[in-house]
């Protein structure tokens, strides 16, 4: 058969193009034989999906007398107060609202997750106008609206130009390998949580807003029933020549001698894989009891601080700032810190029918360690502090039916830190300059050893006392009966209510600003709206009853009812 020119032209381009679709190349074939075509020959790619996660949240807040009628405390120096107290009425914490404040505020959660087959995963938490009060940035202008009342629109947070919050935070970002469903590696900016959160806390219930994000690498392998972990955290890398420069200069540690290391170590029974995860479902709807259990120890120190910089007197200054400080400006200073934490928990799930549910959970842990200079001056050899301490929390709910039953009960030690908290109130640790270190601000120079264990402030147990008086648990134990149910249940839609009352109680009287035992009682009120998964409507209010241990000894004046309401619509998806 005879073929033209033409023809054989168009036959090689078309063999050329079909070799280099299948990844093929004339400089291939010349330089070794013809392939044997099989499946090897074919590139498979990993398949790559895009998991989309989040929520929307839209919350109103109603809080009345929330300094339960006390006010500034008059013995207390402002210039040596933390932000958060009273006593700083200009930027102070929630405590400063006397009568009764309304606002509302949002926060849209992002939360994407890239599988790259079924081994590698990366994910991000990013969060939108978090915690931003609805009408907090007004646009004005000089002449169209010369007031706040004439603006038609708002200006889009950014910190230090319309607002001190910027409009959208990245709160996390890291990447995950599993191997085998033996081995887990994880590495970056991670959320971390263990047991109840009573010690490390994610932040993603649907009210929190803080929220642990470790820069770290951590990995776990499975050892029998179990898996072991262990990991190694950067809480702070002392001073980094990050600077006003842009992509033009790269950041990098500038000494290794102030850096902040903590290791992390323990075992961890929570199910990771799918399988693990569907085996454990199996079995409680099998009617058996599924029992968890971990053990987290953290040891975490620091030797040389650079945290202060040489004031024009030879003391300490506050908090430097990086784009006005040269590197000879910072001052290496002894701090000689040491912690260990271990934290114990461990968790039973029961369903013996259909209808009901039983989960136990428990968490227990400890801080010891010591902290020779607390202030920075190697000249000062008074401010060493030790620290022991320790504190457990009890979770029981019982499910039945249309019915849930709860009994939340939990402990911190406390110490004689004459009357001060030290979270939103009062320093009891540290001071932020040298000059308030003194017998001026005694609930801090005599603190020398530390017992009040804090909880983690996600760890939510109420409306008012913990959350917004005192900041968290501390120096107190405390009981909370339960009890919620669903009154309507139909195509998708459940409906219910409840009742509670928090009952508080101080573990050491003198820790108190009242010099008593008996913290208040509060009684709370909560209904709410499910449609599925994806929507949630629900408000609640409770009313503080202070006692003798909330008032103030120092002045005579006694603490008032408090009272607080909060209204949150969520979107999830």
């Amino acid at each position: 058969m005879k073929l033209s020119y033409k023809k054989l032209i168009s036959t090689g381009l078309n063999l050329v193009t079909a070799l280099a679709i299948l990844g093929f190349s004339p400089k291939v074939m010349a330089e070794s034989q013809a392939p044997s075509w099989g499946d090897t020959d074919i590139r498979i790619l990993p398949l790559v999906t895009l998991e989309n996660h989040g929520s929307f949240r839209l919350r109103f807040n109603l809080f009345s007398n929330m300094d339960l009628g006390l006010g500034a405390d008059p013995t207390l120096n402002p210039t040596c107060a933390p932000a958060t107290s009273p006593g700083v009425s200009a930027q102070g914490s929630l405590g400063n609202v006397k009568e009764t404040a309304t606002f509302a505020n949002m926060r849209l959660r992002y939360e994407p997750t890239l599988r790259i087959g079924e081994i590698v995963a990366v994910h991000a938490t990013m969060d939108f106008l978090d915690n931003v009060i609805l009408g907090d940035a007004p646009v004005r202008h000089s002449v169209a609206a010369p007031m706040s009342v004439y603006a038609k629109s708002a200006f889009p947070p950014a910190a230090g130009f319309s607002g001190l919050r910027d409009s959208v935070r990245i709160k996390a970002a890291w990447a995950e390998f599993t191997l085998f469903d033996l081995i887990i590696l994880r590495g970056g900016r991670i959320p971390y949580k263990f047991g109840l959160g009573m010690v490390r806390s994610d932040g993603r219930s649907p009210d929190s807003d803080f929220g642990d994000y470790v820069d770290g690498a951590f990995g776990k392998i499975k050892v029998g029933i179990t898996y072991l972990f262990a990991g190694m955290e950067f809480p702070g890398e002392g001073v980094v020549s990050d600077g006003p420069y842009g992509y033009f200069t790269r950041p990098y540690d500038l000494d290794q001698s102030d850096d902040i290391t903590r290791w992390v170590l323990g075992v961890d029974s929570t199910p990771e894989t799918r399988a693990e995860k569907a085996k454990a479902a199996k079995a409680l709807e099998e009617g058996k009891p599924v029992v968890d259990w971990g053990m987290y120890n953290a040891i975490t120190q620091q030797k040389i601080s650079s945290e202060r910089v040489v004031g024009a007197t030879g003391g300490q200054a506050n908090e430097p700032d990086l784009m006005d400080v040269g590197y000879d400006d910072y001052t290496l200073v002894p701090r000689d810190a040491f912690f260990w934490t271990p934290s114990l928990w461990t968790r039973v799930l029961y369903r013996p029918k259909s209808d009901l549910t039983l989960r136990v959970e428990f968490e227990t842990a400890m801080t010891y360690g010591w902290v020779t200079h607390v202030q920075s001056n190697r000249d000062d050899p008074r401010s060493k502090k030790s620290f022991l301490s320790a504190g457990a929390a009890l979770e029981v709910v019982l499910d039945v039916g249309f019915n849930k039953i709860e009994l939340l009960s939990g402990v911190a030690s406390g110490g004689n830190t004459l009357g001060s908290w030290g979270i939103l109130d009062r320093h009891t640790i540290s001071t932020p300059n040298q000059p308030c270190y003194s017998l001026d601000q005694s609930e801090v120079f005599r603190t020398r050893k530390v017992h009040h264990f804090v909880f983690n402030r996600d760890y939510r147990l109420d409306s008012i006392l913990f959350r917004e008086v005192i900041g968290s648990v501390t120096n107190a134990f405390y009981f909370k009966p339960a009890y919620d149910r669903v009154f309507f249940k139909q195509n998708g839609w459940e409906v219910g209510g409840g009742a509670s009352l928090l009952m508080a109680f101080a573990t050491i009287p003198e820790g108190t600003p009242g010099n008593s035992r008996t913290l208040g009682f509060e009684p709370a009120l909560d209904l709410w709206a499910k449609w599925g998964q994806n929507f949630t409507l629900r408000a609640d209010g409770a009313l503080l009853v202070p006692m003798d241990g909330l008032d103030r000894a120092s002045t005579g004046q006694d603490a008032s009812l408090a009272g607080a309401l909060r209204i949150r619509a969520q979107v999830s998806f």
